[in-house]
């Protein structure tokens, strides 16, 4: 049990932090942060074979954020205020619309309430930021946004449900259509490049290049901004890459920020692990803490970047 705490107390503190902000965007009370990561972890130590594994942190954390973002939207709809545990100091807008209405809709009208009337505006300025970054510009930027706009709203041929419906809090639509921008940016310039290279079609690839005013950049799906995928996102898409211990060394210096390398140096329970003489002297112990490191991320970027 001495040895399961320090994972636990870190655990802990990691969904105390994603219950207070489960959305970018969304920024909940610290004593309902407290309940919600409280309740998250007894749901996912239901579950747990075992406790002290990443798995069970991927779970919490998971859990954590859908009951979090869940609490919002129901204390948004029970007030009739969209902008509750909204975080103030957001700066991608003004103020949340009503999810509530924007999510209603009728069979032979479809969305239809006023409150679709203000997206556009607060949409508009942010994927035309994003697009300009990709060299994508009026009129060719409008055209892209209005195919999100309505993509928002067009059932899915799937399940028959449109991607609004799938919302918990409108702060989610940014993410959203960033992700949709992305996607359709890089379709954008394989569709202008396949054009370009058609005969007696369109500036030479030089020109472009050479045009001190619009210089080209082609889409680096890479590059693109936004929040990084979250520990239980990568941990489902890289599970088996890499070995328990590592996960731990992943969580508890990147995630729970519980160690530092120094930390590790000094600690000779851990450097025993790594199969290093005793007495070995302290930067002996970093080299191989670094390479141990360096491993694991490397495993890690093979998995999310194939």
């Amino acid at each position: 049990m001495s040895e399961l705490r320090p994972f636990l107390q870190a655990c802990w503190r990691a969904c105390c932090q994603r219950a207070r902000r489960p959305v970018e965007g969304v920024l909940v009370e610290k004593s309902l942060a407290v309940s919600v990561a409280e309740r998250a972890l007894r749901n996912a130590a239901i579950d747990a074979e075992d406790p002290s594994q990443p798995k069970f942190l991927a779970a919490a954390l998971e859990e954590t954020g859908r009951h979090a973002s869940g609490t919002v939207a129901a204390e948004r709809t029970s007030s009739a205020d969209p902008q509750r545990h909204h975080d103030p100091a957001d700066p991608r807008y003004p103020e949340n619309l009503d999810l509530d209405r924007l999510q209603r809709h009728d069979a032979d009208r479809g969305f239809h309430d006023s409150e679709w009337n203000q997206l556009p505006s607060l949409l508009r300025p942010l994927a035309y930021a994003q697009l300009a970054k990709k060299d994508i510009r009026p009129p060719d930027a409008e055209d892209l946004f209005l195919e999100i706009l309505t993509e928002l709203a067009r059932p899915r041929g799937s399940d028959n449900r449109a991607p609004i419906t799938d919302l918990t809090v409108f702060e989610e639509i940014v993410p959203y259509q960033s992700r949709m921008l992305q996607f359709r940016s890089i379709d954008f310039h394989r569709r202008r490049s396949a054009l370009r290279n058609q005969t007696n079609t369109g500036p030479s690839l030089d020109a472009l290049a050479d045009d001190p005013d619009r210089p080209m950049q082609f889409a680096d799906p890479g590059t693109e901004g936004g929040a990084p995928p979250r520990f239980e996102e990568i941990y489902a898409q890289c599970e088996e890459a890499l070995e328990p211990d590592e996960w731990r060394l992943v969580f508890d210096l990147y995630v729970a920020q519980s160690v530092t390398i120094q930390d590790l140096v000094d600690d000779p329970e851990f450097t025993d692990t790594l199969g290093l003489k005793s007495g070995a002297s302290a930067s002996t112990r970093r080299r191989a803490i670094n390479a141990r490191i360096e491993t694991a991320l490397e495993k890690l970027r093979d998995c999310l970047l194939p």
